[in-house]
């Protein structure tokens, strides 16, 4: 690299330091968007830069742009066009040699492979729809699938039901696969995880359940809460988790909840949970619901959902993915008995009637309840909390109640915000990051919103 393009380079990726150090999840974006890339060299005016994905361009061109173009006003005084690419000749021999199958298993086809590590071949990347709730956790989960067991290792994605996480999981192993990476990878519930040790442990066969989960090079476990309690398959996997670390071997778990709020579980397990990259993924909002449901109305290709219809869907339900998909199939199912294709805003109402229905009797937990409860504990009412005054008791409250609502509901931040006297999202998530990174250093706000928690549950 000539001497001018390094200092346009080096000057370029001091602006993206600068600029993501004020944003959430800073390193995680500084890490997978910006560390891997490339100046391949500046001629005519016109720079070449390397990404090691096509996805990665979009992010490049809506918020790295400018940057770019302020590097070269400063460095060559003029401005310099950007191209992409996305193959290098080493990267292009590295992937043709990986691409062939280890000669010990010459007849065992992707998909024989991806069915004994127990991936589902339709949830991968290109399949996940992202939004502002999920694309932290979709970064770091591209970034462990190009670099195994390296710099996100375990990483831990954590939400509620039906937000994405298995999806996530099954997509990191696929795209493995799909880098003709044929490692040894395994996906499966902590459930299976617990029945196959209790199994194991019958037949005196613990031997062989070793040599099989602490010989992989990927292990993705979903909903590991499930180990809630379970003492001696906890020791057990405390022991498989070490194993795999210390080969560098690498593992991806999810929960309903994040490491310091899992119940039953040993401090020193838990404490392994966050030695790499904790990631929350929390319920989409209204524009990334309305592009869940255009991508899952497609697979019915006999119905046609006007937008209206897709936008009135959007707003029925905000909590998670699986109850689209099911109001979906609600509908389909009406369709077929009233033997219509078009899909009317009357006809999905009809359809999702009951569904409604059921899902008013589930228990939840309303924000006017989190509200009245640190109100009572900090002397504030929630008229304070919901309006704009800045005394220091006042913000406290109001920024533990938004962090409490986000961490014990489902609710979407732009509901949250509302709630709040119609605070915009980014006011939720500036609370929330604020007293996450309290509870770090001060054991009495611990202590403060524990006893919160328990009046609230």
């Amino acid at each position: 690299m000539r001497p001018q393009e390094e200092s346009f380079w080096t000057r370029f990726l001091e602006l993206a330091k600068e600029r993501l150090l004020e944003q959430k999840n800073q390193q995680v974006a500084y890490d997978y968007f910006v560390s891997d890339a490339q100046l391949l060299e500046i001629k005519d005016q016109q720079a070449r830069i390397y990404l090691d994905s096509e996805q990665k361009q979009i992010y490049w061109e809506k918020n790295l742009a400018d940057l770019l173009l302020t590097a070269g006003f400063e460095i060559y005084g003029e401005p310099i066009q950007i191209t992409y690419c996305f193959t290098l000749e080493k990267e292009q021999a590295r992937k043709e040699s990986a691409n062939n199958l280890p000669l010990n298993e010459p007849s065992l086809s992707l998909s024989d492979i991806r069915k004994r590590a127990g991936l589902k071949e339709k949830y991968t990347f290109d399949t996940f729809v992202q939004g502002d709730g999920n694309m932290w956790a979709k970064a770091a989960a591209l970034a462990v699938s190009e670099n195994l067991g390296g710099i996100y290792n375990p990483l831990f994605i954590y939400g509620g039901p039906g937000l994405g996480k298995t999806h996530l999981l099954n997509a990191i192993g696929n795209e493995v696969l799909e880098q003709g990476k044929h490692s040894k990878i395994k996906y499966i519930p902590a459930e299976t995880f617990v029945n196959d040790f209790i199994e194991r442990i019958r037949l005196d066969d613990m031997e062989s359940f070793k040599k099989e989960y602490r010989g992989l090079d990927l292990l993705l476990i979903d909903d590991i809460q499930s180990l809630s309690k379970k003492v001696s398959t906890q020791e057990e996997f405390f022991n498989t988790f070490n194993a795999l670390h210390n080969n560098q071997s690498q593992i991806v778990l999810t929960s309903d909840r994040s490491p310091d709020q899992l119940e039953n579980l040993e401090e020193r397990l838990v404490s392994r949970f966050k030695w790499g990259l904790t990631s929350d993924i929390t319920p989409p909002d209204f524009e990334t619901r309305i592009a869940i449901l255009r991508n899952k109305v497609a697979e019915f290709k006999n119905l046609h959902f006007p937008d209206k219809t897709i936008e009135y869907l959007a707003g029925q339900f905000d909590t998670n993915v699986r109850e689209l998909e099911g109001a979906l199939k609600d509908i389909s199912l009406l369709a077929k008995m009233q033997k219509t294709t078009e899909i009317s805003v009357e006809v999905a109402a009809k359809a999702i009637r009951s569904r409604k229905q059921d899902a008013s009797l589930v228990k939840v937990i309303p924000i006017e309840h989190i509200q009245a409860e640190v109100g009572n504990f900090y002397g504030v009412s929630i008229k304070e909390m919901k309006g704009t005054r800045r005394l220091q008791n006042i913000v406290l409250a109001r920024q533990v109640a938004m962090y409490l609502a986000r961490e014990l509901t489902d609710n979407s931040l732009p509901k949250i915000g509302r709630e709040f006297g119609g605070k915009d999202h980014t006011t939720v998530i500036h609370a929330h990051s604020k007293i996450k990174a309290m509870l770090t250093v001060d054991d009495n706000l611990v202590r403060e919103i524990e006893a919160i928690r328990g009046k609230i549950r």
